[in-house]
């Protein structure tokens, strides 16, 4: 359970990854080094696993998103950990959820274009072990895009 004053840094951090401990020590109310020990305390812990640069995918020539749901032939678990290991192995595969209801796994899937996006899904993805059937919905525009967590 975080205490108020981790939700704060973890708040700055997440608004802002290359903020100094300094800085964090600031805004919070507390010195440097106490600051630093909580920032490697939450790091340590887990609870900030990494810092990286918020990529907008169309500037970066990224320009189809589908989200792909995947349905399993089977739940046998060396089937499934085949099926992930191969997900695991395609990049333009950014994220993926085992889900319940209509399919087995949500995939978010980028490419530059249309027949990129058709050989990730329709010569690779398809192709991986254990896949029953897919569905594809394509992103038209981002009304809200994923950034930070609600601590």
């Amino acid at each position: 359970m975080l205490s108020d004053m981790d939700r704060r840094i973890v708040n700055l951090l997440q608004a802002d990854g290359r903020k100094t401990n300094a800085e964090i020590a600031i805004e919070v109310g507390l010195s440097t080094s106490a600051a630093h020990r909580r920032v490697q305390q939450l790091r340590d812990s887990g609870v900030i696993s990494g810092y990286r640069a918020i990529v907008d995918p169309r500037k970066a020539g990224l320009s189809v998103i589908g989200y792909v749901s995947v349905k399993m032939e089977s739940h046998d678990e060396s089937l499934l950990r085949e099926f992930v290991r191969g997900v695991e192995g395609i990049d333009e595969i950014v994220a993926c959820h085992a889900i319940s209801g209509g399919g087995d796994y949500l995939l978010k899937v980028v490419a530059a274009d249309m027949d990129a996006f058709a050989g990730v899904t329709l010569k690779r993805l398809v192709r991986l072990p254990g896949v029953k059937d897919s569905t594809t919905n394509f992103v038209l525009s981002t009304v809200k895009q994923e950034q930070t967590w609600p601590v």
